[in-house]
This record gives C-alpha cells, sequence and structure tokens, in this order.
C-alpha cells in the first residue's frame, strides 16, 4: 500500500495497490471490513514511510467509510474481529 517510484510500480502491480486503490477495490468488492497491509517496511516508494496509513484514511472517509471498515495495524499489532452480530458463514454450505 504506497505510490511506488514508477521503476517498481508495473513490477509490484499485481500485489499492491496505493490507498486510493485499495479503498475502490473494498468498495468493489463489497467488503465489510478491509485491513491495509504491506506498508511502512521498505523505502521503495516516494511517500514518508508512515503516509500510507494516513492517505487510506483520508481516502476512506471521503468515500465515506467508518474507521472500523478500513484500518491498518500498526507494526506488532494485533486485533480481534468478533463476529457475534454477524453470522459468518453466511451463506456457505
Amino acid at each position: 500500500m504506497a505510490r511506488f517510484r514508477s521503476s517498481f510500480r508495473d513490477f509490484l502491480k499485481p500485489q499492491h495497490v496505493d490507498p486510493e486503490e485499495a479503498v475502490q477495490i473494498h468498495l468493489d468488492v463489497r467488503a465489510r471490513r478491509s485491513i491495509g497491509i504491506h506498508w511502512g517496511t521498505f523505502a521503495l516508494a516516494h511517500e514518508y514511510y508512515l503516509e500510507p496509513p494516513v492517505k487510506l484514511r483520508e481516502a476512506a472517509e471521503r468515500s465515506g467509510l467508518k474507521e472500523d471498515d478500513f484500518f491498518v495495524l500498526n507494526h506488532g499489532e494485533s486485533r480481534l474481529l468478533n463476529s457475534e452480530d454477524e453470522d459468518v458463514f453466511e451463506g456457505s454450505d
């Protein structure tokens, strides 16, 4: 999740998207929740390494998503996703 330098962009495109593309994918597939990953590990992009989560939040807000709809975990952070109110097996056999 970053704005890669042009030399990396074509090479990494099948596995990586920028924050705005990530939000559009979330909307396209009608995801209930999404987690932004693959950011801040290597200096391969033009922006400051902590910028992608900020840009993701901005893009998500512009699209009307709530903070829990699409989020980023900090390095080493974990989060329990509770399914008490949802049937996680809905539609499966």
